[in-house]
């Protein structure tokens, strides 16, 4: 019996706090769509009064329109009586019901189109006019009529020289019927005054303040209740923003301000509060009856759900945070723990990851198994070299994370080395010899208010450069680190960008014939030239496309750039020497480039042998059996291949004997050094060796007499360098080909005589 009465009151106590809790989601509920109900009153009020405003916009840019019509056929008619003039002013008032029109000289003369002749020099609207300033006036007095109007002018230019005006006169009581439009079942009306509440323009509605001069006032003499809707709508004015606020006027209303960009005048849109929201009180009503019909059917219901979801919470909680193979934390849990633990600041922190060099073959040697066997080994160690307080996890694969405490760094670093030592130390009973290599980034923690994620972002950019070096063990982050990275996006990112704008340009090195001095090539070369006209140092850019594909886009690009070029050239009848294109080694990864490279030559329409192409030496070291390939085949396509920076490799002579090579490039460094015995004799024995494979040679880097002589008397076939040329535009290129070709024209004709 007593277990009875003790279950049902712990069934009571649940169904009690579910009763709290609905009633307390009830009333949220509640609010919260009271609140979005009157969101839905506010951009209903801001659509009505964005039409208004519109309406108003179009009327007024409508009179700008044909005043501006007008003003443009007096300026191009040769008519020059006033009178003439404004006779053909009179239809056009009539269609557009204006008050009247007039034309206007510059000395302030003003002729209507009811017979007036009056001096408007002395105001406003004629000074604005004649200084280009077209806009309505402000509502005045006629000075005939003495009615209230507003004037439209637009100004006649002749020769960039306002020379008269058009003018316009409309009543005010035409915009007043623009703004009677009815809304809101014709309980809204509206008003347009000035910065400084003043009327432009008031309401014919029954409803609207009577003998209205400024709305600031009116709100004030009518309710006291006005006096923070009046200091808010005072802001709106003053800053020319939009917005509402609530007002009384006998009862309670809304007026929604809109700026409307003409002169300093203002739109206010009334509408009775009522009116708004009778639609708001139906569907409050509504939901709190259907609530509370139902809170008693649902009780039941949500119990036996909560019930269940705690159950699956639980559960889903132990999968979260509980790594299902080292039976430690997951990184989830990890990085709830580290959120608590960094405001820890009493102490300073680090934040460490670490994984396995090439994990992936111990699992692919010894298997899965053994490779789990691996990681809660390290799971072991990391625990063991953990202090009280500090927290570790499994984060993915192979890769855990640290959070220490430290005294001074070298005591972090100390530990790291300690448990690097230990996980080597594990034995795999399948391998012998085989060492597990631990890997770490450091992150010393800067501030305890730094964002988990991007702590590991920093070890991670830590870890990346330890895993690059050989021998690493451990990498502390920088911030030269993330400098550098952010100097490189932010280049790469301006290289796309010159590449879509076009600010990337050819140079031409031209290459002489060693015993003649004759044009006899060149080398197509890419430079950077930014909007401003200066130029990027291919040093800054080339070694970061060259980490991308981005180099492939530039190879095509220069590529293209040379066959148009020669083509050119062809056209205009110069005899054009071969121009030489650098490839990537990225292109080995795409071996199609070589149809897309002959395709561009073929739409050019200049000769194969019209372009070259060049590879440097160190691209035959990666995928040597595809590069073989795609040589032979560019060599059967036609192309002729230059190898460059000949003899910075390891691996030439050997090479030689297999790869397609017409023109070998000697490095600079063989230049530079040709004094030397050991050198000289390389030299020479290259180009023997050059020419018993019918393989031409060409001297990079040359930069005085003395070298060339030396490489012309030893056999060289070309010369590149600045002795002769430095990389030049495309348009001194071809004043250097017409140059050359007229001296040989005169060599030849004096060869002649």
């Amino acid at each position: 019996m007593a277990k009875k009465k003790k279950k049902f009151v712990f069934r009571i106590g649940y169904i009690t706090i579910l009763m709290v809790v609905m009633i307390g989601v009830l009333i949220g509920y509640s609010q919260t769509l009271e609140n979005e109900l009157r969101k839905e009153i506010q951009s209903t009020l801001k659509d009505v009064s964005s039409q208004n405003a519109l309406i108003i916009q179009n009327e007024i840019e409508g009179y700008k329109n044909t005043l501006t019509e007008v003003a443009e056929r007096v300026s191009e008619s040769e008519e020059s009586d006033e009178w003439e003039i404004v006779e053909t002013l009179k239809p056009i008032a009539q269609r557009y019901s204006f008050y009247r029109m007039g034309y206007f000289k510059a000395n302030g003369l003003a002729y209507t189109t009811d017979g007036v002749v009056m001096n408007i020099s002395d105001c406003e609207y004629f000074q604005e006019v004649m200084q280009g300033i077209i806009r309505p006036s402000n509502p005045l007095t006629d000075k005939i009529s003495g009615e209230k109007v507003a004037i439209f002018s637009v100004p006649i230019v002749k020769d960039n020289k306002v020379i008269g005006g058009i003018t316009a006169s409309y009543s005010i009581d035409s915009l007043k019927e623009v703004l009677a439009v009815s809304s809101f079942d014709g309980e809204g009306y509206s008003y347009i005054v000035r910065k400084d509440g003043a009327k432009v323009i008031d309401s014919v509605n029954p409803n609207s303040f009577k003998n209205m001069n400024n709305i600031l006032e009116s709100m004030e003499q009518m309710d006291e209740r006005n006096a923070e809707a009046i200091q808010i709508l005072k802001t709106y004015l003053e800053n020319e923003q939009s917005g509402y606020v609530i007002f009384y006027n006998s009862i309670a209303k809304y007026m929604y301000c809109t700026p409307l960009g003409i002169n300093d005048w203002y739109l206010l849109d009334v509408v009775p509060v009522e009116v708004m929201e009778t639609s708001t009180n139906y569907i409050m009503h509504r939901t709190y009856a259907i609530c509370f019909a139902l809170i008693v059917v649902y009780t039941v219901i949500i119990v036996l759900i909560f019930m269940e979801e705690y159950k699956k919470k639980k559960q889903m909680r132990e999968l979260l945070y509980v790594d299902n193979l080292t039976g430690g934390n997951t990184y989830a849990k990890f990085k709830e723990e580290v959120e608590k633990k960094k405001r820890n600041s009493y102490t300073s922190k680090a934040f460490i990851i670490m994984d396995i060099k090439d994990f992936k073959l111990v699992n692919e040697l010894f298997g899965h198994d053994e490779g789990n066997k691996v990681l809660c080994y390290i799971w072991e160690v990391i625990q063991e070299n953990c202090r009280e307080g500090e927290v570790a996890a499994r984060r993915i694969a192979d890769r855990f994370t640290l959070f220490f405490y430290y005294g001074e760094k070298k005591e972090v670093e100390e530990r790291v080395m300690k448990i690097a030592e230990k996980i080597k130390s594990y034995s795999i009973q399948k391998a012998g010899e085989y060492i597990v290599q631990p890997v770490f980034g450091i992150y010393y923690i800067e501030k305890d208010t730094e964002d988990v994620d991007d702590m590991l972002n920093c070890a991670t950019l830590a870890h990346n450069i330890a895993k690059k070096e050989a021998e690493g063990v451990y990498f502390v982050y920088n911030n030269d680190i993330k400098d550098k990275m952010l100097k490189k996006k932010q280049l790469s990112d301006q290289m796309d960008h010159a590449y879509r704008h076009h600010q990337f340009v050819v140079f031409y090195q031209p290459k002489y014939a060693a015993e003649t001095k004759e044009l006899a090539g060149a080398e197509a070369l890419v430079r950077w030239r930014k909007s401003d006209g200066t130029m990027v140092p291919p040093g800054m850019f080339i070694p970061l496309a060259e980490e991308t594909n981005f180099v492939c886009k530039l190879d095509k690009y220069v590529f293209q750039e040379v066959c148009l070029a020669q083509k050119r050239w062809m056209d205009k009848g110069m005899k054009i020497v071969p121009i030489s294109v650098n490839l990537s080694r990225r292109h080995l990864n795409n071996p199609e480039f070589i149809e897309e490279y002959k395709a561009i030559l073929d739409e050019s329409g200049i000769p194969i042998d019209c372009v070259q192409l060049e590879i440097t030496e160190s691209a035959m070291y990666e995928k040597q059996e595809e590069f073989i390939r795609i040589m032979e085949k560019l060599h059967e396509t036609g192309f002729k291949i230059l190898m460059d920076d000949f003899g910075t490799g390891y691996s030439s002579l050997t090479m030689l004997r297999q790869i397609p090579i017409d023109v070998m490039k000697l490095d600079k460094t063989f230049v530079d050094d040709y004094k030397d015995v050991k050198s000289e004799q390389i030299i020479r024995c290259v180009l023997r060796m050059a020419q018993n494979l019918d393989i031409s040679i060409t001297a990079e880097g040359v930069e005085t007499e003395e070298q060339y002589i030396f490489l012309r008397e030893i056999g060289c076939d070309t010369i590149q360098g600045y002795y002769f040329a430095k990389p030049m535009p495309e348009s001194d290129y071809e004043k250097c080909m017409e140059k050359k070709q007229e001296e040989k024209a005169n060599e030849e004709i004096c060869e002649r005589i």
